[in-house]
């Protein structure tokens, strides 16, 4: 079974979100990755990061930065509470926060010696514990999701201030992530669709060849790939409902039932008839 593919939709709405995790409300307890960014505001005495493939040693103060499509979980610890706050970033969003002086994607490149754990003081630590305050305490009639926007807006001014590393990225990465989110946004608005090589070109103005190289640049996957994992998600999804397994390969846009059947199979680790008797008993 690969690792688990998570949407957005299945996350939050708009262009961001926040969680706290604690014992009540667990974080996702398997491998998995997504389309959008992740910081993490660690409040728990101390716990444990999977992330690409690297196990990382946690305390209350640290801060995860996850950049997009990169495979991570938080390790379960039985005798500590992995208590944290997450907030989650379309790239979109994260671009329009960035400024000419500071690109909020400098501080996800990855860069040898830095991230994506990074350790703070108590004094350095103040003003997020602030921001954690406000995030429990207030509760507006309406607005609030202008409230969460603003509360992410400052964290991320933050991890910028503590986690740069002094490395600007080149000046093409907004240019090619804002590719390849268009990319991402057409085929989450066409996945029942057949979508093309020649049909995405046409979206981007650039050639099939250039995208491909892209999209696999940035996302470190293909085209295709990603296709089918959006596929198999609504698929999973689907299943829940009474719907014939034969509809629901098509309502998730598979045209040919063999082979939904073997990428269900491969990205999921069962077939979608046992997928749905799994379901079923766990209700």
């Amino acid at each position: 079974m690969d690792d688990m593919f998570l949407s957005k939709a299945n996350v939050f709405s708009g262009d961001c979100g926040s969680d706290l995790h604690n014992h009540e409300h667990e974080p996702t307890r398997c491998l998995h990755y997504h389309d959008f960014y992740e910081i993490f505001v660690y409040l728990g005495s101390k716990g444990a990061f999977m992330i690409d493939g690297e196990e990382y040693a946690v305390r209350r103060r640290d801060i995860v930065l996850v950049n997009m499509f990169t495979s991570h979980m938080i390790i379960p610890d039985q005798e500590n509470q992995d208590k944290c706050f997450v907030a989650h970033v379309n790239p979109e969003l994260l671009i329009a926060f960035s400024t000419p002086g500071s690109n909020l994607l400098d501080i996800f490149q990855k860069r040898e010696g830095y991230g994506p754990v990074y350790s703070l003081e108590e004094e350095e630590f103040y003003k997020y514990q602030r921001l954690m305050d406000e995030y429990r305490a207030v509760h507006l009639k309406r607005g609030q999701d202008i409230l969460i926007k603003a509360i992410i807006h400052h964290l991320l001014a933050y991890a910028y201030s503590d986690c740069f590393s002094g490395i600007h990225c080149k000046d093409t990465v907004s240019r090619d992530l804002t590719v390849v989110t268009r990319i991402i946004n057409y085929i989450n608005g066409h996945l029942t669709d057949r979508i093309s090589l020649g049909i995405l070109a046409r979206e981007t103005n650039y050639s099939e060849c250039y995208i491909c190289h892209l999209f696999k640049e940035v996302t470190q996957k293909t085209i295709s790939s990603y296709i089918q994992e959006k596929r198999i998600e609504m698929a999973t999804g689907l299943l829940a409902l009474s719907i014939p397994i034969n509809k629901v390969a098509e309502q998730s846009g598979f045209h040919n039932y063999s082979h939904f059947y073997k990428t269900f199979k491969k990205q999921v680790g069962c077939h979608p008839a046992e997928y749905r008797r799994r379901l079923a008993a766990d209700m």
